[in-house]
């Protein structure tokens, strides 16, 4: 049986590194495929250690210790002339970057790392289980930032179910000065910030 799952996240570019780095300390075969429609089909142009090296939104988490180079080259589909790789497959998970917010200035977008894996496969599951599992150990909770009717503002007593922010982000994107971080149009803090922090910051 083939599931589906994913976990929301906001990483600045120094937590991508931390978050790359630590993958690859877990298993050395572990690489990040640019996923990016382009023109360029050659995957050693688009494997990297670390996603900050090129300037792409869209990457592959890959386990070259599950397939080979050969293999993945050919895992693409060819639409008027742009190469689109494959982000899903039994070694490659989705890593979507979080990116500056194009209509808030100074906030940032959430990102995500998504999967399917096979149910009875226990290697595939062990790997993708452990690249959410050193995810979730390095991020923090998430609140909710929002506004009631009557303009009475408030932050959620309970942490946002499948949301998370890596360090950086929450000390970069905490909301004093207006630096919110944003999944879709919905603002949200870290931990610890109090409601009249935020009292002179215009929603």
């Amino acid at each position: 049986m083939e599931k589906v799952r994913d976990c929301q996240l906001f990483m600045t570019t120094k937590d991508e590194k931390v978050f790359c780095e630590a993958l690859r300390q877990f298993d050395s075969n572990i690489c990040f495929l640019d996923t990016k429609p382009s023109f360029d089909s050659d995957i050693d142009k688009r494997l990297v250690c670390d996603v900050t090296e090129l300037n792409s939104e869209f990457f592959s988490i890959v386990n070259l210790g599950l397939i080979s180079r050969e293999e993945l080259s050919r895992r693409y589909k060819k639409r008027n002339g742009y190469y689109h790789f494959y982000q899903l497959g039994r070694a490659q998970m989705q890593f979507l970057r979080s990116f500056p917010d194009v209509n808030v200035k100074g906030c940032l977008q959430h990102g995500r790392i998504a999967d399917s894996y096979d149910t009875e496969d226990d290697e595939e599951k062990k790997w993708k289980n452990k690249v959410y599992s050193i995810l979730k150990k390095i991020g923090q909770k998430v609140y909710w930032y929002y506004t009631l009717p009557d303009g009475t503002r408030e932050i959620s007593t309970k942490p946002q179910n499948n949301l998370i922010a890596l360090p950086d982000a929450v000390v970069s994107y905490n909301g004093r000065w207006g630096n919110f971080m944003i999944h879709n149009r919905a603002m949200f803090v870290p931990q610890g910030i109090a409601i009249d922090e935020l009292s002179n910051i215009p929603i």
